[in-house]
């Protein structure tokens, strides 16, 4: 594989803003650090708070690299179009006057406007499009900007929504940095099963409160930003053993998935994001489920043909209809009391290794250089 030349750098351009308490952020910092092993890389985002230092971002996220992050504005917004054209622009300018050696973009209106310009670039879209981007993203069919781009996708079926190019796009499942994950040097096992993550519509913390609610002498341990837990939780009372343990940095979960006995992702029929309308049980590649598969802990899941390529009922994990609360308590009560499941586990970690950031981050460079 080429490795580019010294004096250039990758360019990485995402629509976040450090701190942050998204996978989307775990997942354009896990690939900058894994690129630093190849070359230099400057990461490019709407806002960075200066406070927020290296060394500490570093820390958070398990880093073992070093590279640049640049924030384009003076404080943190909620990003509308007129904020995204002007970002789009601010970076135009800048990569202009950049030696560079490759662009991979997360935020799809600067890669159009770099395409426009006759700059390549690699566009990595983890969902269908909704609103003014939606329209925008059409500009890609014009033919100037589309010899200059190539596309990252997580699934399959997100070509087809996306109506790409197959001979411009690659298929990437999500990753994972298994060595982050000591699981030999975990405390005592907390008998107790756990969630992390979004608590968006779908992603599960529905049926977790159910199977709390049947099985209370079982502990319920969700972790995540409570900012995204659905309003109707205020409201109704919450089983004693179902406890909100808040955010926590990806170095802490690193440390406290390990100890669960039991990992859940009960994954409902429609999936959804922070963003509203979409639905992405369809091609979506959790990072959630290569971080337990990397914890070395028995995963209870639903059985969605998304991710059934990689998690296999009764090999390293346990896959059940997504809404049958009377098999998922028969389960998690067997694995919790009854036999010994430690081999899902086992499996799952030894899988984990196939799903590594330095190889997503060599196939991306393969790619670019076609």
């Amino acid at each position: 594989m080429k490795i580019f030349k010294s004096k250039n750098k990758i360019i990485y351009i995402a629509e976040f803003s450090l701190p942050n308490m998204s996978a989307y952020a775990v997942h354009v910092l896990k690939m900058c650090d894994n690129f630093s092993k190849f070359n230099r890389v400057e990461l490019i985002l709407p806002y960075k708070d200066n406070k927020y230092n290296f060394s500490q971002i570093k820390k958070d996220y398990n880093l073992k690299n070093k590279f640049e992050i640049k924030g384009v504005f003076n404080s943190k917004n909620s990003l509308n179009l007129f904020d995204r054209i002007v970002f789009a622009l601010k970076i135009k300018s800048y990569v202009k006057n950049s030696l560079f050696s490759m662009i991979i973009s997360r935020s799809i209106i600067p890669s159009l406007i770099l395409g426009c310009s006759n700059i390549k670039n690699i566009l990595e879209i983890h969902t269908e499009l909704t609103g003014a981007t939606k329209y925008i993203f059409k500009l890609k069919n014009i033919k100037k900007v589309i010899k200059n781009l190539k596309f990252i996708v997580l699934n399959f079926e997100l070509v087809k929504i996306l109506g790409l190019n197959n001979n411009s796009t690659i298929i990437l499942e999500d990753a994972v940095e298994s060595n982050d994950f000591k699981i030999n040097n975990s405390k005592k096992i907390i008998k107790a099963c756990a969630y992390s993550g979004s608590f968006a519509a779908g992603k599960g913390i529905e049926m977790i409160y159910s199977l709390a609610k049947k099985s209370p002498e079982i502990e319920f341990h969700a972790y995540g930003n409570i900012n995204t837990l659905d309003k109707k939780f205020k409201d109704i009372s919450i089983p004693k053993n179902l406890h909100f343990m808040g955010f926590v940095s990806y170095n802490k979960v690193t440390k406290i998935l390990p100890r669960y006995k039991i990992l859940l992702m009960p994954y409902q029929n429609k999936v959804g994001v922070l963003i509203k309308g979409i639905d992405v049980s369809k091609y979506f590649s959790p990072l959630k489920l290569f971080e337990y598969m990397a914890s070395g802990r028995p995963i209870i899941a639903s059985n969605l043909k998304v991710y059934r390529n990689i998690l296999k009922h009764n090999y390293n994990s346990i896959l059940l209809k997504q809404d049958n609360i009377t098999d998922w308590t028969i389960a998690i009560k067997k694995i919790m009391y009854k036999k010994n499941y430690s081999y899902l586990g086992k499996n799952a970690r030894n899988n984990a290794k196939n799903y590594s950031w330095k190889s997503r981050a060599q196939k991306i460079i393969k790619f670019y250089e076609k």
